[in-house]
């Protein structure tokens, strides 16, 4: 499904969402951050240009906006470094370099997070891979032992009217993202307040897969693949911003920044955050959370305690990538062991999280590929 989220009953309406857009990173070149240091040279992109479509077809309806921005912030006050300070390997010792990698992070400047138009696609396609094996059916789905609908490239999720889960829909919050991106919705859709899920139990909603309402559901599903990309982008975006805003001044803020910094360098196209954060959430929810029953303590599994179980200061993209793969795959196993009842989506959430490790232009990096190459998958402790 399409990450985890806070609970709320479901009365038949949706609100509006979406955070104001943060990124904690500097995009300079994946040579960056190197084994004793990290650069402090980052660049705000000067594009004033709309957000636009760029991605797969978008609705008929949708006005024509620009391409060659996405999801566009408000100009940050502070500029980016103009130094990059790099020293030869072995001249600092370990714990100097982390001390300065974390100085420089604290330095770095506010970007924004800007992709072209065939890159943005590219990772459309890739999370509608992830959650639906591409399947032009599985658009619109309703998985068994769940709920509620798993809808679009991202199985955004939407309750039936009166339902309450440990959950957040997100697919209200993609209707009324769209909405105020100017494009039309479905008309039975485009209420006031987004309805609530007209087919209360998976078993109406596979009656009635082929009706009217939910031919047309499917179509503009699939016609609004950028628009789908370009809210979860948005969710990306704002994710520092909520993680920050739930932990203290401290060494454990600074591990998460410059943990976060590496991940953004390594990733040019930022796909392992965006698919991970639409996935399984930003982890700043106490409720999105489960008992360690040797310990006593709740556990959560989002972007917070990914970055929390990094401890690289490497800079090297593929090292980098793998040790996010391996900190992702911890936590959810992890969830495992604290939820027995999840134990039968574990396979397929390392396979997922297996794709993190190679850019989304190789072929090695399909789901089914990047499981046979990771089962060097070790299991949590």
């Amino acid at each position: 499904m399409g990450g985890d989220f806070i609970g709320r009953r479901r009365a038949g309406g949706g609100s509006s969402w979406l955070l104001s857009c943060v990124i904690v990173a500097g995009m300079a070149t994946q040579t960056a951050l190197a084994e004793t240091a990290a650069p402090a040279a980052t660049r705000v992109a000067e594009n004033e240009k709309e957000q636009s479509g760029p991605g797969a077809a978008q609705v008929s309806r949708t006005p024509k906006s620009d391409p060659e921005t996405v999801l566009r912030q408000n100009e940050v006050s502070k500029p980016a470094p103009e130094a990059a300070v790099q020293m030869p390997e072995g001249r600092k010792s370990s714990q100097e370099a982390k001390e300065l990698a974390k100085e420089l992070a604290k330095d770095l400047a506010v970007p924004q997070l800007v992709l072209p138009p065939d890159l943005a696609k590219k990772i459309g396609q890739k999370i509608w891979l992830n959650e639906t094996g591409g399947r032009r059916e599985a658009i619109t789905s309703w998985n068994a032992n769940e709920e509620f609908a798993s809808l679009g490239i991202g199985h955004f999720i939407w309750f039936p009217v009166g339902k309450w889960l440990p959950f957040e829909e997100s697919f209200p919050a993609l209707l009324e993202f769209m909405r105020k991106k100017n494009v039309r919705l479905p008309a039975w859709l485009d209420q006031t307040q987004i309805p609530a899920n007209p087919w209360t139990s998976r078993a109406a909603f596979r009656k009635h897969a082929n009706s009217p309402q939910m031919r047309e559901l499917r179509q503009f599903l699939l016609d609004t693949v950028a628009e789908q990309t370009h809210f979860m982008m948005a969710r990306a975006q704002g994710a520092m911003e909520k993680i920050l805003k739930t932990t203290p001044d401290g060494p454990e803020r600074d591990h998460i920044v410059l943990q976060f910094t590496r991940v953004v360098r390594a990733s040019e196209n930022f796909y392992p955050l965006i698919d991970y954060i639409n996935f399984k959430g930003e982890g700043t929810n106490p409720n999105e959370a489960a008992m360690n029953r040797e310990t006593g303590r709740r556990q959560g599994w989002g972007l917070k305690q990914v970055l929390l179980k990094m401890n690289g200061v490497t800079g090297d993209p593929k090292a980098v990538r793998a040790e996010f793969a391996d900190a992702a795959q911890f936590v959810l196993q992890q969830r495992v062991r604290n939820l027995p009842s999840n134990r039968v989506f574990e396979v397929g959430w390392l396979r997922r999280i297996a794709t993190y490790r190679r850019p989304i232009a190789d072929p090695e990096s399909s789901p089914e590929r990047a499981l046979r190459k990771s089962w060097r998958v070790t299991v949590a402790q």
